[in-house]
């Protein structure tokens, strides 16, 4: 699939993990880390990304996270849409903590039961052009339109990483290091914690086995010597916080979060993200994220207008909206913002893809497009693959069936 661009962007940890922990492993390092036991550091064993399974490209991560399905046979009471799937969490309300409020989920036998009753022909999907044509505004915003046009690599970044989020970084390192020691204050200043951003630019691009060989006096990087001593910004990066601990609530409160941590820095980099106005074509994707040992920048086309991240808690919905399972309820809930009726359309793979999804979706006044297993197309006969694989059927031969139902 051609990438589409800007899209939505989904960051979270799947199950293509599990060669290195499995879930009950996962469960068990969030609750010690959670109950203050240990560190995400107590997690590290050196600054070296190590022999981690690092995705060089989309089709590798994507065959990790189908492979289970694909493994599975044809019958609908197997598929992980159908069934359960690790769920993914909602994203911040605007107190930085998580809702938690329980809808019953809806019957899997009663889903299973009206897929097999859908009725499929062949006939052609015919769109006139009012139809595909896109009524969206994509008009930047006052704030942003100096930015799109003559803006600096700079104006932009500081667009997202505001003065208001780093001083609030700042605030909250200084109050971790009194909390530890409160004879060794960090006097962390916005100045310096800038420096330190800069920093971990600079090593995101310039990709050394070891972060203090940064500061090496043989093969050191100068630029980043001269910003301040590696002692220094290992002091930082010990202290580095971004929501104070002792208002984390404990994993047996309804509102507990685990991405506590982290939360106010979701919040701000969803609602900045949200500023820019969304195209016709969206792409819903799920991505790795690393452990923080290591990350080196990577160019990805498009635009990211909002994500979540899976920390394998309890699924989650709005009263309104349908229950599609943990993996479905990703593409609702991301699909909050796209304006209905404007002809938008969302992109997405096999992993999300599912007849009631597509259906819910149409009638928001949303296309979308997306591959689907054979699994989820209950009573479609289509051709097998085998029999389009071979030498007597045309290059580029298709056939297209619809459901009324």
């Amino acid at each position: 699939m051609s990438v589409i661009e800007p899209g939505l962007w989904l960051k979270v940890v799947l199950r293509s993990m599990m060669p290195y922990l499995n879930q009950k492993q996962i469960e068990e390092y969030l609750a010690l880390i959670n109950d203050g036991e240990i560190s995400e550091d107590d997690l590290e064993d050196s600054d070296t990304e190590g022999n981690e399974n690092f995705y060089e490209n989309g089709d590798d991560l994507l065959h990790d996270l189908e492979s289970p399905l694909e493994e599975e046979n044809d019958d609908p009471d197997n598929d992980p849409f159908m069934a359960g799937d690790p769920p993914l969490i909602n994203e911040a309300t605007a107190n930085d903590q998580v809702p938690q409020v329980p809808f019953p989920s809806t019957s899997q036998a009663s889903r299973r039961a009206t897929m097999r009753g859908l009725v499929w022909k062949v006939k052609k999907i015919v769109l006139n052009s009012d139809q595909t044509a896109f009524h969206g505004d994509t008009t930047y915003p006052p704030e942003l339109k100096d930015e799109a046009t003559t803006g600096t690599p700079y104006s932009i970044f500081s667009h997202f990483i505001t003065s208001e989020i780093v001083q609030r970084i700042v605030e909250e390192s200084n109050l971790y290091s009194v909390q530890k020691n409160v004879t060794k204050p960090l006097n962390l200043s916005e100045t310096e914690l800038r420096k330190f951003m800069a920093i971990l630019i600079y090593m995101s691009v310039i990709k050394y086995p070891n972060v203090r060989l940064y500061w090496s006096n043989t093969v050191g990087f100068q630029p980043i010597k001269d910003i301040m001593t590696v002692n220094r910004f290992e002091t930082i990066r010990r202290f580095l916080h971004f929501n104070n601990n002792e208002k984390h609530l404990p994993k047996e409160h309804p509102q507990h979060d685990r991405l506590h941590k982290i939360r106010p820095i979701i919040s701000h980099l969803n609602e900045k993200f949200a500023l820019v106005p969304m195209e016709q074509k969206l792409l819903i994707d799920e991505q790795m994220c690393a452990t923080k040992v290591a990350h080196f920048m990577k160019h990805v086309k498009g635009y990211a207008h909002k994500f979540e991240i899976y920390t394998g808690q309890e699924n989650e919905r709005l009263p309104d909206e349908p229950d599609f399972g943990p993996v479905g309820n990703v593409v609702v809930r991301l699909a909050r913002g796209v304006t209905r009726h404007i002809n938008h359309i969302i992109y997405f793979d096999n992993f999300y893809t599912s007849v009631p999804l597509v259906t819910y979706l149409a009638k928001q006044g949303i296309y979308s497009l997306g591959t689907v297993q054979s699994n989820r197309l209950v009573n479609c006969k289509l051709p097998d693959k085998k029999t389009m694989m071979t030498k007597s059927v045309p290059r580029g031969t298709y056939e297209e069936q619809m459901t009324d139902d």
